[in-house]
This record gives structure tokens, sequence and C-alpha cells, in this order.
């Protein structure tokens, strides 16, 4: 891509982005839910954390003010710092979402601009930009909106690799950085490493340069991590890897009782004694045991884990409406009106289905080309199921995937179009750049 075509590129873009930003803002300012009201979820874990650092405390359990790592520190933190830059507040996290939510939305054209054509990059971003799913969760302090930028970010790093040339190794170290920040928001982010290497292997590059770019990358990530995991080993008297909320998620998922998504007939998984235990060690060795028994489990009912694993998966892809219940605390009359609820529901669920559908098509459109970069699009959205199924499933789960499914739909309607305008031109044909 020239300089000439990307400066004449980059005002449609910022067009984009714009109403990226002016959709998500008109969306707060209908909703803005406090998570600070009383509720009692991950909304609310989330602001208070990041209140306790942006006071100088650290990283501690809002509830117990001891040294906690139940949830990554990678948003919590995020957040804490930017209430130390700019004051305490929802308007603060919200505005960030804003930013986050626009920059994906300039991340996704890259990606698809460089896997496939200017046409299918506009479709993609703009459809990202409206996606109602996605714009709900901007009134939201929940992880999805930092996590799914340095996601995608890390899959437009490990596509530029094999074409950065000089600047290779510098690529490599910044997919490794943005590897480390991400895992360290969530540990799913991992799976960049080895779907980098499917990649690059995909491409036609020879497995031993590519395992070769993948260690140096791991190596980055690894370094980006280990500082957490040194506090982890002097605070938590264990060297936490991510988060001790491993073995509660592993134990949801995989039980006698388990239905393969979040709700689940006890109150809490499996506890150990406390003993003399502090806090911070007992928050440890609960993860240690519910990892356990969920293990142990699994390993004992593999006939009843691919009936979870049906059902976790159906969890996770039933539905984009998933923010419309988390912005009212599941309360049934936090929106205007039942009418407006089931409207919004609709209208998400509507663009979602209509989505997958558009990127079923673009699947065939671009079969000739999944042999290369273009196949890491459906390989990302397997593995990433592939990751929750051993887990459990929610719908929220899918969010940072929705770039995927944004590129693939787009490549959809662009060969649709080109079909229509010259009907003897089948799916999957050679296409030409705009």
């Amino acid at each position: 891509m020239t300089a000439q075509r990307i400066r004449r590129q980059l005002p449609t873009l910022f067009l984009v982005i714009l109403i990226a930003a002016a959709v998500r803002i008109a969306w707060i300012i209908f909703v803005h839910p406090n998570p600070a009201d009383g509720r009692f979820d991950d909304t609310a874990w989330y602001y208070a954390a990041a209140r306790f650092f942006a006071h100088g405390d650290g990283y501690v359990n809002p509830f117990t003010g001891t040294p906690t790592a139940a949830w990554p520190p990678g948003y919590p933190v995020a957040l804490g710092v930017l209430f130390k830059i700019a004051g305490t507040g929802t308007t603060q996290a919200y505005a960030a979402n804003v930013v986050l939510a626009t920059a994906t939305v300039a991340v996704v054209y890259a990606i698809a601009h460089t896997l496939f054509d200017r046409r299918t990059a506009l479709v993609a971003a703009l459809a990202l930009a409206l996606w109602p799913g996605q714009i709900y969760f901007s009134s939201l302090t929940l992880s999805e909106p930092l996590f799914t930028f340095l996601f995608a970010l890390g899959f437009l790093l490990i596509v530029l690799v094999p074409r950065a040339g000089a600047w290779r190794g510098t690529a490599l170290l910044a997919l490794g950085v943005v590897v480390g920040a991400a895992a360290l928001t969530r540990g799913q982010a991992l799976i960049l490493l080895p779907l980098a290497l499917a990649g690059w292997g995909m491409a036609g590059y020879r497995w031993r340069p590519a395992f070769a770019w993948v260690a140096l990358a791991g190596v980055a990530a690894a370094l980006v991590i280990a500082p957490w995991v040194v506090r982890n080993d002097h605070q938590l008297g264990s060297p936490v890897l991510i988060s001790t909320n491993l073995g509660p998620n592993l134990w949801i998922g995989n039980h006698s009782d388990a239905t393969g998504r979040m709700g689940i007939p006890e109150a809490d998984p499996p506890l150990p004694q406390r003993g003399t235990l502090t806090q911070p060690q007992y928050e440890v060795k609960a993860d240690q045991l519910a990892l356990r028994k969920g293990l142990s489990y699994m390993l004992s009912h593999p006939v009843n884990e691919v009936r979870l694993a049906g059902a976790k998966i159906r969890a996770m892809y039933e539905s984009d409406a998933t923010a419309l219940d988390w912005n009212a605390a599941y309360r049934p009359d936090y929106y205007a009106s039942p009418s407006v609820e089931h409207g919004l529901r609709n209208l998400a669920n509507g663009v979602w289905f209509a989505a997958i559908a558009l990127a079923a098509v673009g699947l065939v459109a671009t079969r000739r080309q999944l042999g290369g970069l273009a196949g890491l699009l459906p390989l990302t959205v397997l593995a990433w199921t592939a990751a929750h199924v051993v887990f459990f499933g929610d719908a929220r789960f899918h969010y940072p995937v929705v770039f995927a499914i944004a590129v693939l739909g787009a490549r959809g309607v662009v060969e649709l179009v080109a079909a229509l305008r010259s009907p003897e031109r089948a799916l999957g044909g050679r296409y030409a750049e705009a």
C-alpha cells in the first residue's frame, strides 16, 4: 500500500471512526449505569478495585482490602491509572471505552485491508462501528473493550510480521508485548502465540524460522508477565501466572451439576478449610482446590464432557445482546419500557445472526485463500471457542472475536455485491484492489 493510497483512504477511515465514537457516546448518554449502585458483579469489582489502585493501595480485593489476583490485573490496573490521571468516575471509564472501541475499528480496517482489499476493509470497519452488541458494552466497566483492542492488535501484528522486512524483529517484540498485556487482561490471549505459528506456517514460511519468531515474541510476552508473577509470589505466597479464578471457572463448567453456563446450583465452588490461612493464601488454596475438582471431573466423565461442550458453545453464540443485561444488572425495569428493551435486544441479535450468515458467505468466497494468512480468521474463532469450552459458556465471551466475524462478513458483502453486478462471477473468484 503506497503512501499516496494511504493518504487517499484516511478521510474515509476517519469518518468511520467518528461514526463509531458518535454512536457510542449517544449510547452512553442514553444508558449510563453506575457500577457502585449496589450491584454485585464484575463491573462493580473492576470499578472498586481500580479506585483502590488509584488511591495508592495497590491491587487489592475491594471487599477485604487484601492483596489479590482474583481477576487478571490488566483492566482494573489500567482503569486505576486512568483514575489517577483524570480523576475517578464513570465518565472517565466510559470515555476510555469509546477510545478503545474506535481504535479497534481502525485496527480492523488495517486487518481487512492487509488480508483482502479496501472495500472489505471499509465494510468491516463500518460494520464494527455500528455493531449493536459492541456498542452496548461501551457503558460497562468490563474488560472487553481493552482486551478486544489488544487481541485485535496482536492479530494485526501477526499478519504484518511476514511483511515487516528489516523491521521484523521490532514487530515480533511488539507482538510479544501486546500478547503479554492482553494475557494480563484475559489469559486466553496466549492463544495468539500458537495462532501466529499456524498462520506463518500456512503462509508458506518454513517451520524453523516460524518457531524462532514465536519464541522471540514469547520471550517478550514472558517479560511483560514476569513482574506480576513475582508480585503474586511475594504477596500471595504463590507464583500465580494470571489470576486465581482459573480453578473456579474450570469447576463451574465441569462438575456433577454443571449446565455449561455460568449459573450453578451451589453458591460457591468447593472451598478449603480456612484454618490459619491469610486471605491471600486462602484465595490461592481455593483456586487450587477448584482446579483439582474440575480436572478430576473432566477426566472421569468424558461422555458428559461432550454434552457439556455443546451447551457451552450454544451459550457462547446464542445471543449478542448480553450487555443489555449487564447494563441493567438484570433489573426488568431498567430501560424506558419493555418494548424499548425488546427492540434493542432484537436489533443486536438480528445483526448478529445476519453477520454470521454473511461470514459463512465470506468463508466460501475466500476458500482459495484460507491456506494462507486469511485462514487465521476462522482459525482464531475456532481456537477462541475451544479455549472457552474447557470452562463454561456465556454470550459475553464471544465479544473479542467479533472482529474476525466482521472481516469475514465484510468479505461476504463485497462478494455478494460483486456477484449482483456481474451474475456470471462465482463467489470466490478473483477480486481486484479498488
